[in-house]
């Protein structure tokens, strides 16, 4: 029939998304070593070869655990990574603040000074609600990349969700889908505050109504509140004894469990007085936070706005719908579509704190006051050119991006160390990343030759090339689900779940391994992203003495977002300025062969 729309809905491709792959031994065998080589010396690389060769003979450790992970594929509805992931995520026990969250802070040119902040406030609260509607019902259009559709399974996650600390592994808590009685949380002057979105027919409040209940509370809250969300920066063994000692009371149990259910927390910002102040203040500042629930939208006193993910249901890649709704929605200069003139109400919410209570939230407060001296956040935008002139010459935006990095690391320090680079595989249900170790052969030998100084413009290009085509081809290999790091991980898991009851009573020698271990080891984790509005965007180092590198790779330009602890700041300033002068030596070598 002709003319005639189908809306596609939201989760109509979820029960026809094939399931991960489980790799074949042998293939991961050989990429196994192949990704350790550019990493070790010929000694232990001889060392890690007969360790893996070992591991994978016939009949061996990793066929044994290859089959256990088979039946356990077998018996799973879902993907047989995500309960391992889960625990993954769940039991990391250090802060999450640092360890367990991405930051973004948005560029708001298009929306400056259009809104006043309760206004914006109100803007944010109910495009969340419209965004938190299409989903329920399936009106989200399922995304589709080169025909291929992505799992969507996310989505459900983004609102009503929060982790709750427990001892030794936290719990996911996801509200019921429903539309009813929503509402979101507002973290203003230490105070907690509820607002509702929907009114009890699930009917979307105007985001006028909304901005005005919240004018009202901040014109009328004169005093400070107690910061119980500082309780969310501690280790979470630690976290977890604060919230079973703030749920005995019901009074601390109703505020906690209303801020788990809430769709969003929203915090204001009132410290902040430049860019480069929010993007730090988002990861390591604790007022007004409350870093365990999934999404918190945070707004400064000049309009910017910034988002904190907590990082354990959801990908990067997938809260961007989220974030693309609200900013399309802050620009847009359509009416609102009026579901009911009703007011609404924002309620304070209340604490009953014990002296032994208050004594431990200063506590916590004095010891984030003290993280934030240890980090060393710097951010950085290349102006000189963006992805349009990277593919003119040739290459691949990322993979040229991670040339320079491995040019620029060399440079820093010596050697080229390990990098963590994640690839989305949403291809399949419920798919999160695979991690494709960015540090080739390819690339060391172009590291090599520049260094050399000896090798003619057109060899350098020729390695240039080289090295793209094999970034691209391992990123495939990787989204296809046959990246190393992830079935290497599933026969750990394997052995250590049922080892003993297939007779393996020694460790297998690889999963101790220093060439082994030292691509496992994330000196320097990276993120890649190329979404025009972001302006700043940082994590947390991964290891002790590494750097978080989150990068966006834009037309024009090139955002370079380096978190490292501040012991490293003369290594991340360095790692920054070699980065900057590999891109311009990269282009010329390019330049002069084209």
């Amino acid at each position: 029939m002709k003319g005639l729309i189908i809306i596609k809905k939201t989760f109509a491709y979820e029960n026809k998304l094939p399931s991960l792959p489980i790799p074949p031994v042998t293939s991961t065998k050989e990429k196994l070593l192949e990704w350790v080589e550019p990493l070790v010396n010929d000694e232990q690389f001889k060392e890690t070869t007969k360790v893996v060769n070992h591991f994978f003979k016939m009949d061996g450790d990793a066929e044994k655990l290859q089959k256990k992970l088979c039946e356990w594929d077998a018996k799973m509805e879902g993907s047989w990574l995500k309960p391992l992931w889960d625990d993954m995520y769940l039991n990391f026990r250090d802060p999450l603040p640092t360890g367990m969250h991405f930051n973004i802070l948005l560029d708001n040119k298009k929306h400056e000074n259009r809104y006043t902040r309760a206004e914006l406030t109100g803007r944010v609260s109910r495009l969340v609600t419209e965004l938190y509607h299409l989903i329920i019902d399936g009106e989200v259009a399922p995304v589709i990349q080169n025909g291929v559709p992505q799992d969507m399974s996310q989505y459900k996650k983004f609102f009503k969700s929060i982790r709750i600390p427990r001892v030794e592994r936290d719990e996911f808590r996801l509200a019921a889908f429903e539309k009813r009685n929503n509402y979101v949380m507002i973290l203003y002057k230490r105070n907690v505050y509820k607002v509702n979105v929907t009114n009890s027919e699930g009917e979307i409040y105007q985001s006028s109504e909304i901005a005005n209940a919240i004018e009202r509370a901040f014109q009328e809250e004169q005093s400070e509140g107690a910061n119980v969300g500082i309780f969310t920066t501690a280790k979470r063994d630690e976290a977890a004894k604060i919230y079973d000692q703030l749920t005995v009371s019901k009074v601390n149990a109703d505020t906690l469990q209303t801020i788990a259910d809430s769709l969003i927390v929203i915090s204001m910002d009132e410290e902040s007085s430049n860019s480069e102040e929010a993007i730090e203040n988002l990861m390591l500042n604790g007022t007004n936070k409350f870093f365990d629930k999934t999404i918190q939208v945070i707004l400064t006193k000049k309009g910017e706005l910034g988002y904190s993910i907590e990082h354990s249901s959801v990908d990067g890649t997938t809260i961007f719908a989220v974030i693309s709704y609200v900013n399309e929605g802050l620009e847009s200069e359509e009416p609102e579509t009026i579901y009911t003139t009703e007011p609404t109400r924002m309620e304070k919410q209340q604490w009953e704190l014990s002296a032994e209570i208050e004594k431990s939230l200063m506590r916590f407060e004095k010891d984030h006051a003290n993280v934030k001296k240890e980090f060393f956040i710097k951010t950085r935008t290349f102006n000189g050119f963006g992805s349009d002139e990277i593919k003119k010459m040739n290459i691949s935006p990322d993979a040229f991006f991670h040339m320079a990095l491995q040019i620029a690391q060399y440079r820093t320090f010596g050697v080229c160390r390990s990098v963590y680079e994640p690839v989305s595989v949403r291809a399949f249900y419920e798919g999160r990343t695979e991690c494709a170790r960015a540090t080739s052969m390819e690339k060391l030998n172009l590291v090599k030759a520049l260094e050399n100084g000896a090798e003619s413009n057109e060899v350098l290009y020729a390695l240039m090339q080289k090295a793209s085509a094999a970034h691209t081809n391992r990123i495939i290999t990787c989204r296809k689900g046959f990246g190393v790091e992830r079935h290497m991980y599933g026969l750990e898991q394997m052995y250590k779940l049922h080892g003993v009851d297939i007779g393996m009573t020694d460790t297998p020698a690889l999963f101790s391994d220093p060439g082994y271990l030292t691509l496992r080891h994330d000196f320097i984790s990276t993120s890649g992203m190329a979404y025009d509005n972001v302006k700043y965007r940082i994590f947390g180092p991964v290891v002790e003495g590494g750097f978080g590198l989150a990068y966006i790779l834009l037309d024009q330009t090139i955002s370079i977002n380096i978190s490292s602890s501040a012991d490293e700041a003369d290594h991340a300033q360095k790692l920054t300025n070699h980065l900057i002068d590999a891109f311009l030596e990269l282009r010329q070598i390019a330049n002069r062969s084209l």
